[in-house]
């Protein structure tokens, strides 16, 4: 039978940051306007005592919640047989703009409503995160990020999974094994790098730099933009589905594309 919940409350009278560490499970913070108290509730999916064993405190102007250490040998599931030990499910509420630093290491995190700048780590899990307003970095072995809106700009390391973002309003810098990157549209430079993985940015308005041992890469490019492309394929197709020409006749100054993949297609075509 899990043990009962623990629930604790926190006035807010200034600008919050979260720290939060949590092991398996999941974590849920929703930021909302007008919220006067921050609210822990750490509620354990068995009789272990997690909660109680668990940092729920506030320090200074900024909301601890962490919950015992995970990792090492006695945590591979060869030794714990499967059994989902110490798992809890953590829900927070705080106020709309607070600035997030979170660690799991198997726990689902799921961010709703607008958080301030956010760095997120995880060794293999989901994050869905709706709206940064702020910065956006991520970190974690393996797993898939999905963001909708994020104003700044965005840093994500990874050994393998998939980032897919709506909307990037600074730079993106990413880096991963193997995996997916899906950016909607992003405002400002582009740097990726990968061993084996896919690229899609579906409207570009500044410079690229994209490079993978292996995989495709599609970049759009919005009406009114013009590049100069730097593409190259190992062994696959490179295509443009745009007019190219020498010198564009009245054309602003253009953005630098250069994607280069060891193999798979490469193709530049219009912003959706």
């Amino acid at each position: 039978m899990p043990a009962t919940p623990v629930t604790k409350t926190f006035p807010v009278t200034g600008r919050l940051e979260l720290l939060a560490r949590v092991g398996r499970g999941s974590i849920t913070v929703t930021a909302a306007d007008d919220v006067a108290d921050a609210t822990v509730t750490i509620a354990p999916r068995d009789a272990s005592s997690i909660a109680d064993r668990s940092v729920i405190e506030m320090r200074g102007s900024t909301l601890a919640v962490l919950t015992p250490r995970q990792g090492g040998v006695f945590d591979l599931p060869i030794l714990n047989r499967g059994l989902d030990r110490s798992a809890a499910d953590i829900t927070i509420t705080v106020p709309s703009g607070t600035d997030v630093k979170l660690s799991a290491h198997t726990a689902d995190i799921t961010l709703v409503g607008r958080m301030g700048s956010t760095s997120l780590a995880f060794g293999s899990s989901t994050a869905s995160v709706q709206h940064i307003d702020g910065d956006l970095q991520v970190r974690f072995g393996s797993g898939t990020v999905t963001a909708g809106q994020v104003s700044g700009k965005v840093v994500s390391r990874s050994g393998s999974g998939a980032v897919h973002i709506d909307e990037v309003g600074g730079a993106l810098t990413a880096g991963c094994g193997s995996g997916a990157l899906e950016i909607g549209s992003v405002r400002g430079t582009v740097h990726a790098r990968s061993g084996s993985g896919t690229a899609t940015l579906g409207a570009v308005y500044a410079d690229v730099d994209l490079a993978s041992g292996s995989g495709a890469m599609t970049i759009g490019l919005p009406a009114g933009v013009t590049a100069r492309l730097d593409l190259l394929s190992g062994s696959g197709d490179v295509a443009t589905h745009l007019p190219v020409e020498g010198s564009p006749a009245g054309a602003r100054t253009p953005i630098t594309v250069r994607a280069r993949t060891g193999s798979g297609p490469v193709r530049i075509v219009p912003a959706a």
